[in-house]
């Protein structure tokens, strides 16, 4: 099956993390990135709900993505002392316990409710760039501060609004990250020019949430 590839691949970035080969996991945890934002679109595709009416795709999708989105890139961050003290690794675990447990992570309008648990992308750009500790544990706070938060967030792969835009810069954004993992010594002017995705991301969700919130949606009843 399709989804279940990306926790094999899930399982192999971990393998490869704790050998010492962080780059390794993290060219890994992009391939399941990748899978995780397709699948959904293949499901529908091929119809596997009406094939496997007793599967649920979507749990077996939140399983993985807690081993792909949180436990891979918490134990990086752990092996590679990117936090002050191991115990702020518990701080991004139990945000995304509370996001996965929420029966409205995913809303019916098709985005995400609270920050959707990007651990992977905070641990890169914190192995990456490997800023002082304040900033190091801000850059972890912030985000797990904001899954508490009912803002939505893009849903690339299900949402239509900015998807032209969102799957172009995302895109060019996976294969700049591949391209920088790749190489022995990535330049860092690339590292912060491939932060543009990661904005681009976050204003567009909430300037979306925004407008969505002024919306007035008529009573039918009306």
């Amino acid at each position: 099956m399709y989804t279940a590839l990306g926790g094999i691949i899930g399982m192999f970035a971990l393998f490869a993390a704790a050998e010492g080969h962080t780059e390794r996991a993290f060219l890994l945890l992009i391939a399941t990135m990748i899978i995780d934002s397709t699948d959904g679109i293949m499901a529908r595709f091929v119809r596997v709900r009406e094939v496997l009416p007793h599967f649920d795709g979507a749990m077996l999708d939140n399983v993985i993505d807690v081993l792909t989105f949180v436990w891979v890139p918490a134990f990086i961050m752990w092996k590679e002392d990117l936090l002050p003290h191991p115990l702020w690794i518990a701080v991004p675990i139990l945000a995304a316990l509370y996001a996965y447990g929420q029966s409205e992570m995913k809303t019916a309008d098709a985005f995400f409710l609270g920050f959707p648990s990007y651990w992977n992308i905070i641990a890169l750009y914190l192995f990456w760039l490997q800023p002082v500790s304040w900033v190091a544990v801000t850059l972890v706070v912030i985000p797990a501060l904001l899954t508490f938060v009912p803002t939505r967030y893009l849903y690339a792969s299900k949402n239509r609004i900015l998807w032209k835009t969102t799957w172009s810069l995302g895109g060019v954004w996976l294969l700049l990250v591949t391209y920088l993992l790749w190489q022995d010594r990535p330049a860092l002017t690339l590292i912060w020019l491939s932060l543009y995705y990661p904005v681009y991301y976050m204003l567009a969700s909430f300037y979306i949430d925004f407008i969505v919130r002024r919306t007035v949606i008529p009573d039918p009843d009306i």
